[in-house]
């Protein structure tokens, strides 16, 4: 009977996926495009909401205010998105850009800077703190 050698230990990589990465490795580690994205949205959010506090929750850079989730950055294959997490009645969208059908957030995708739309963005993350 042969014996099996023991499996080489490896190193256990750090990504911003796992517990304990921060967010500024998430940004990071993201294709220039989707960067780019990422940190205009990411700047709207430290002028609406300078007080949030960032971390890595299920992947990806959570914003919370007195530990109640307000907003989420992520990327996708085709885009990248803020999800806010507050009630749609208090996420005023008259020109219909949030998506989602839950009863406690929605998202907006962005595919270029085109899609950012500054104002409605701040209004929406004022919105959702104030709902947190």
């Amino acid at each position: 009977m042969a014996t099996r050698k023991p499996a080489k230990k490896t190193a256990a990589k750090t990504t911003a996926k796992s517990s304990g990465a921060s967010t500024a490795a998430y940004f990071a580690e993201q294709p220039a495009d989707k960067r780019a994205l990422l940190e205009k949205l990411r700047a709207l959010v430290a002028k609406g909401i300078p007080e949030a506090e960032a971390s890595i929750k299920w992947g990806v850079p959570i914003y919370q205010l007195n530990g109640r989730n307000v907003c989420a950055l992520a990327s996708f294959k085709d885009h990248v998105a803020i999800n806010f997490f507050a009630p749609p009645n208090v996420l005023i969208d008259p020109g219909k850009k949030l998506e989602g059908a839950g009863k406690s957030s929605r998202l907006l995708k962005v595919r270029s800077t085109a899609d950012i739309d500054s104002a409605s963005v701040l209004r929406w993350l004022k919105a959702a703190a104030a709902a947190s």
